[in-house]
Order: structure tokens, then C-alpha cells, then sequence
């Protein structure tokens, strides 16, 4: 069962096709409600929970999928990821440009904001997340209120400037 804050991100994620979620612990609703519209998610973590790892294995299946796209959980860190990403010798093989629409992340701490939007700019794609809801963004940010929850757009998408609005974080 997602949140109704977290179906709201989904609904946001939606018009994307390809995307990135950066530390997805053990709460896969929103990339799981991605995959089950179609869109093909990797999600990363340096530790990922059970409930993570059993949604991409349900994914996963080959006949009679439960969702229509596909979510693969991969461990990796968002620090080195942002310092590897565009090297095509030194990046994972799932982590190519061409591959990703869009990088978010839910309730993303404030020391993970910079080099997640890095990692995103690496990757010439859109960049949004939530914050763990007591911290201000630590990036040039424009905010979208939905039900339940402000998203932070660092990145609008390909070629897209980091911030098209007035709020530019602290």
C-alpha cells in the first residue's frame, strides 16, 4: 500500500519512462507504482531491504508479470555514482545516460541532495524528491505542491536548467 503523499509522487514520476530511484531502503511503493504503469525503474541503495528486493523479483518474472514495466533494486551509493557517472569505463553497466529520464528519491537527507542533482546533471536527466519533511532543500530547487507533499524539481530534464524557479535553497 503506497501513501497518498507518495501516490502523488508516482502520479508526478508518471510522464517519465525510464527513472532512477536513489535510496529505496526497504519502501518500494513508489517505484513499484511506476513499474506497474509502464515505466522501467532501477532502484539503488547501499543496503536494500527485503520488501525492495521481493518487488524487483516480482518484476521480474517472465510469464504473468504482476506489473507491466520493470524495477530492478541494485546496491550502489549516490556519492560514487555522481563521481562515476558519464565515465562510461569507471559507471555500472544499468547506468548509462540514454537509459534514464529522470533521478528521484523520497525523503532524501540533506548531505544526498547535491551529489544526487550531480548524478542527475551527469546524466542529463530530471532530478526530484521529497525531503524527510523537517529540512529545507540544500539545492537550487523549484517546489511543486501535491497531496499530501512538496516535490523539489532540482532538474527539469535533457538540456534542462537546474532550476526554474526563484527558490534557490540555503
Amino acid at each position: 500500500m503506497v501513501s497518498r503523499s507518495r501516490q502523488a509522487l508516482a502520479d508526478e514520476l508518471a510522464r517519465y519512462d525510464r527513472l532512477l530511484e536513489i535510496g529505496i531502503g526497504n519502501r518500494p511503493g513508489v517505484a513499484r507504482s511506476l513499474a506497474g504503469r509502464g515505466r522501467e525503474v532501477v532502484a539503488v541503495d547501499v543496503a536494500l531491504g527485503e520488501r525492495a528486493l521481493a518487488a524487483a523479483d516480482e518484476t521480474d518474472e517472465t510469464n504473468e508479470a504482476p506489473v507491466a514495466g520493470a524495477l530492478r533494486a541494485v546496491e550502489g551509493d549516490v556519492l560514487a555514482l555522481a563521481e562515476r557517472a558519464g565515465d562510461e569505463a569507471a559507471s555500472p553497466d544499468w547506468l548509462t545516460a540514454a537509459d534514464v529520464d529522470a533521478v528521484y528519491a523520497c525523503h532524501l537527507p540533506a548531505e544526498l541532495q547535491r551529489p544526487t542533482v550531480t548524478l542527475a546533471d551527469r546524466l542529463d536527466a530530471a532530478c526530484l524528491f521529497t525531503t524527510l519533511g523537517f529540512e529545507e532543500p540544500t539545492v537550487p530547487v523549484r517546489r511543486r505542491s501535491v497531496p499530501g507533499t512538496t516535490v523539489y524539481v532540482a532538474r527539469d530534464g535533457p538540456s534542462g536548467p537546474d532550476s526554474a524557479g526563484d527558490d534557490r535553497g540555503r
